[in-house]
């Protein structure tokens, strides 16, 4: 008995800004890796920060599901590993402009086609959450909050991830600030002429979680403490 052949594209510098948000803590297995999912995207999450974006092709995966489940509790989709994203990346070297293309062949095994690349993986066996229920809407007014440099840096690395990798796009992505509740990140869209005027896309986005306030210094207390020791 032989597997439907399926062939999943999409754009390769969404898979890299979804790297950006995969896990690596092993006990986490579930999040190593990006998720496509079959309601038509691909999302990735480490728990304080997420990526999302559109993948039409995903649809296809209508029927796939982990192996344990039976009985439809878990999100339809492939979670494909990080690692292997990792592997295809390095073994393509530097092509920019191209589809990643996630297949599966007659016989039943996974491949990641990109460039002149092709990397076997199995799939990751586990559920993937629902990352739709963290998503937030852009807040009326914007709220202070804080986050942790390392997350925010890596809004920059997605950001640049959508540019194919250019340095001069990290800044090119709003936090949508909204005080200890979680944020909404949207990028910039590129201009095509002079007469195009700036906004968001709308194919893609990202969710940053705030840290919580600790310690009972702020403002001015803070700032007595300091000069005054």
């Amino acid at each position: 008995m032989t597997d439907t052949v399926l062939n999943i594209a999409t754009d390769a510098n969404f898979i890299a800004a979804a790297m950006c948000a995969t896990s690596k803590e092993e006990t986490r297995y579930y999040l190593k890796g990006v998720f496509l999912d079959a309601r038509g995207f691909i999302a990735a999450t480490n728990g304080h920060m997420a990526f999302a974006a559109r993948c039409n092709d995903a649809f296809k995966l209508a029927d796939c599901r982990p192996a344990y489940d039976s009985a439809g509790n878990c999100l339809p989709g492939l979670i494909v590993p990080r690692d292997a994203i990792l592997q295809a990346t390095k073994a393509a070297g530097r092509v920019k402009g191209l589809c990643m293309v996630f297949e599966r062949d007659a016989q039943g095994q996974w491949w990641i086609l990109y460039g002149n690349a092709r990397v076997a993986f199995e799939p990751v066996d586990g559920s993937f959450p629902d990352w739709t229920r963290i998503i937030p809407t852009a807040p009326e007014t914007l709220t202070a909050a804080h986050y942790q440099p390392q997350y925010v840096q890596a809004m920059g690395d997605m950001a640049k991830a959508l540019r194919d990798g250019k340095k001069d796009a990290a800044s090119l992505f709003r936090i949508h600030q909204a005080g200890e509740n979680p944020a909404l990140v949207t990028f910039d869209r590129e201009c095509t002429d002079v007469t195009d005027k700036p906004g968001p896309r709308t194919d893609c986005l990202a969710v940053l979680m705030p840290m919580r306030a600790k310690g009972d210094l702020a403002g001015a207390t803070f700032t007595d403490a300091f000069l005054k020791g």
